[in-house]
């Protein structure tokens, strides 16, 4: 048991990686014994652009996301995260070369942090290991090619309502301005669309 996590965010974590695949219990209590707990304050940041990522992250409680800045200092979501999710710079850990955008708290956190390096010998020690970082990889990637079919394919409203539907907690959890960001237009922008579904009754 890693000391700071209770049962039954033991238990939540334990159910949540099995979704992915079987992991055996040795094998779990094995990857248990590499975990360390952390805790990120609202606003700070779990990896900074040029930095380079080391660890894979499981939220216990918490938001956090991804963002990119550009030259002028205007950012850009890429990702949010919530409970029961994993958050990791990707390809920075799998290049070791410097993030290019940040992971930030977006609320109090309190995470279950693995390093990369470590994680990777679990892969000669029992095969469902490379079938977790397989699905995840999958996951990612269809998550991927989802959201750049709708910022080229689809307009602001219907970007909107998809993420209604298919991403309610980001519309709970996530200011507006950081969804508009996220839905690649500004906030007067979803601010009109917002306006226009409720005036239609779509929303």
């Amino acid at each position: 048991m890693v000391i700071g996590v209770n049962m039954i965010q033991y238990e939540i974590l334990y159910h949540n990686i099995k979704n992915y695949c079987e992991i055996p219990a040795q094998q779990w209590q094995d990857f248990v014994n590499v975990l360390s707990p952390k805790k990120v304050e609202k606003g700070e940041y779990v990896l900074k652009s040029s930095e380079y990522a080391k660890e894979a992250a499981f939220i216990l409680r918490g938001a956090l996301r991804m963002f990119y800045v550009d030259e002028s200092g205007d950012e850009s979501n890429h990702a949010f995260r919530f409970e029961n999710q994993i958050m990791a710079g990707y390809p920075s850990l799998l290049t070791n070369t410097p993030s290019r955008y940040f992971i930030q708290a977006m609320e109090d956190s309190d995470l279950l942090v693995v390093n990369y390096e470590e994680f990777k010998k679990f892969y000669d020690k029992h095969p469902c290991w490379e079938k977790l970082g397989r699905v995840i990889a999958e996951v990612n990637y269809i998550e991927k090619t989802e959201r750049e079919y709708q910022l080229l394919m689809r307009d602001a409203s219907e970007r909107y309502l998809n993420l209604l539907k298919m991403e309610p907690e980001v519309a709970k959890r996530v200011p507006q301005y950081q969804l508009a960001s996220y839905l690649g237009i500004t906030a007067s922008a979803l601010n009109r669309v917002i306006k226009k579904l409720k005036t239609d009754g779509k929303v």
